[in-house]
């Protein structure tokens, strides 16, 4: 039977059809974070707390690395000390500690891990790693916002102070921040 509404231009040949169909496989764009069971899809590395830049991460392909900046924080909001690219500053480097684990000839695909601990009582503050080449997990984390408020992150779920808790949540960053609280 004739569809008077199509035309012999809209008609293709099934062989023609397949190919369109074939997809391209595209590279992944942008970090993926795991923040307790949460994961924060194709952001830039930068985790905003409470609305302020807290945490940025970053991958160093040459040689390769796993690099962390932080703002670390009292209970009262005070800075007390600030990581850059796995370095601490002259004022944070009495009260933390930076470990930096990676193999003698590390690979992006190798498990790259970045610890800040407590030089006085050894707790971690923070413990992230590199896995699949772009993915980064927040393993361990218990420090502060600018605001004072505690950040608990544990593989199950991610805590700001006693109003927000995050868990199992899927977001995508479209290469900007996660932003949390």
């Amino acid at each position: 039977m004739h569809n008077p509404f199509q035309t012999d231009a809209d008609m293709m040949d099934s062989d023609e059809a397949a190919e369109l169909l074939v997809e391209v496989e595209k590279p992944e764009a942008g970090l993926e974070l795991h923040v307790g069971s949460n994961i924060f899809r194709a952001t830039n590395g930068v985790v905003k707390l409470q609305g302020k830049e807290q945490v940025v991460l970053e991958i160093q392909t040459d040689p390769p690395a796993l690099l962390l900046t932080m703002d670390l924080y009292d209970e009262q909001g005070q800075r007390i000390g600030h990581l850059r690219r796995n370095q601490l500053s002259a004022a944070g480097s009495s009260r933390f500690a930076v470990c930096v684990t990676a193999p003698a000839d590390p690979t992006l695909d190798d498990p790259l891990t970045v610890t800040v601990s407590e030089r006085a009582t050894g707790h971690t503050v923070i413990e992230v790693y590199l896995f699949q080449r772009r993915k980064i997990r927040f393993t361990n984390a218990h420090f502060h916002t600018h605001k004072g408020e505690v950040v608990s992150i544990s593989p199950h779920y991610c805590r700001i102070g006693t109003s927000l808790t995050m868990f199992g949540d899927v977001v995508e960053g479209r290469g900007g921040t996660a932003a949390i609280g």
